[in-house]
């Protein structure tokens, strides 16, 4: 029996990678004397934080850059779209009864934020942030994270997203993996669609 429905914030329920390449331009600026470039950025949207240290070549810590994210996004905030198909499916699933996580590779520092300006973020059980865990998608730890807050098991759950990160995590975890945009266990082209597929 299906009790809850696990989300990727970035790309379904908002997007921000306009937003994002703008702060990790400025990142790279302050960490290693030059922007990180698009054609740099493009490839690796939504890796997480620690990955973005190595990748980029900034010379910091998780920690420090993590703080620069918090610090700078603020800024950038007008480029964030708001998904409108988000609430009125995360108001239904409340009242069939089914529990409410975002799982994402967006730190805790900022992402409850993101969440707030959306208006959405009152609509969630629960919140997996990729700084919780020892590793961030793809890896299952923060799905299983997400799940033992609920207190459902992997069976239980169903969850979306629209990135390679997304389906790995998801399906290291033992959970379905809806794709939105992306082939998974089940696939959708609106996030609306998700509704159909949660009987």
């Amino acid at each position: 029996m299906l009790r809850a429905v696990l989300f990727d914030m970035d790309g379904v329920l908002l997007k921000s990678e306009e937003a994002w390449a703008h702060v990790v331009a400025a990142a790279g600026e302050h960490f290693r004397g030059s922007p990180v470039t698009r054609e740099e950025f493009a490839p690796t949207f939504g890796q997480g934080t620690k990955a973005d240290t190595e990748v980029f070549r900034l010379g910091c810590t998780t920690e420090e850059l993590d703080r620069f994210y918090t610090e700078h996004f603020p800024r950038y905030s007008e480029h964030v779209w708001v998904n409108p198909e988000a609430r009125p499916l995360l108001e239904a699933l409340g009242q069939r009864g089914l529990r409410r996580a975002v799982v994402t590779n967006t730190a805790s520092t900022l992402a409850p934020s993101l969440l707030g300006a959306a208006h959405l973020a009152e609509l969630f059980e629960c919140v997996a942030c990729a700084n919780l865990v020892p590793r961030s998608k793809p890896a299952p730890d923060l799905v299983l994270y997400a799940l033992e807050k609920l207190g459902v098991a992997a069976s239980e759950a169903v969850m979306i997203g629209d990135s390679r990160y997304d389906r790995g995590a998801a399906t290291a975890a033992g959970v379905r993996f809806v794709g939105l945009g992306l082939d998974g266990d089940v696939r959708v082209e609106r996030l609306g669609e998700l509704l159909g597929h949660v009987r």
